[in-house]
């Protein structure tokens, strides 16, 4: 069956988190090469982000300290992103494929805060799902029952055999999209991306790709 949506996870797959991280490491004192070689190491060990931040600042808790610091810095950047943390591939990859007839949606666990921020930078995608706005986050299935959903909003009929999930991580991406019925791919950057790409739960994605113009190619080719 051809592909009609493309879906897009939010974190290392079209925005780089570099600064927001980077961020949270001057927040807590900490080197950047420090901060980036731990949570790196936590996660190539099996580990999640949040065991890594707890090995850097014991008894850290997320929410806590993200309303701590909206408070002492409530105009900062903060955890938030904007237009230069872009990936550079997503304009010109997200054209290509609009030009192709696909319909673009973008979906990822984040933060209400993550919808405006996306939608003024006017990607041109037919729907923004947040995980905090819908109440669930993934790897749970109601969050991709949701994907659907907003998927044939934008194009009636639209059914989860002709949905692509993209994402940078196995657990939270390739493997629940494939359970709910969707194609899913593998993107290979960020923190997790090429971990996971090396783990036998790779194998589960349709395809492995390094950025946004060899999925462009991919579903090209596959359409």
């Amino acid at each position: 069956m051809a592909i009609r949506t493309v879906v897009f996870d939010v974190g290392e797959t079209l925005i780089d988190e570099t600064r927001i991280f980077a961020r949270w490491a001057d927040r807590f004192g900490i080197p950047h090469m420090a901060f980036f070689g731990t949570i790196g190491g936590v996660i190539a060990s099996g580990g999640t982000l949040t065991e890594g931040f707890r090995l850097l600042v014991p008894g850290f808790d997320l929410e806590s300290e993200s309303a701590r610091w909206r408070a002492e810095d409530p105009h900062g950047e903060r955890e938030h992103f904007g237009e230069r943390d872009l990936y550079p591939d997503v304009r010109p990859a997200f054209e290509r494929m609009r030009s192709a007839g696909l319909s673009l949606v973008i979906a990822g666990n984040q933060p209400s805060e993550a919808g405006p921020a996306l939608a003024a930078m006017e990607l041109g995608v037919d729907g923004i799902g947040i995980s905090d706005d819908w109440g669930v986050q993934k790897p749970h299935p109601d969050f991709f029952d949701r994907v659907v959903e907003l998927a044939a909003r934008s194009h009636p009929g639209t059914t989860a055999e002709q949905i692509l999930y993209v994402g940078d991580r196995t657990d939270n991406d390739v493997l629940p999209a494939r359970r709910a019925g969707m194609g899913a791919v593998l993107l290979r950057r960020g923190i997790y991306g090429y971990r996971h790409s090396a783990t036998p739960d790779a194998e589960a994605a349709d395809v492995v790709v390094d950025d946004l113009h060899q999925l462009a190619d991919w579903i090209a080719d596959r359409n």
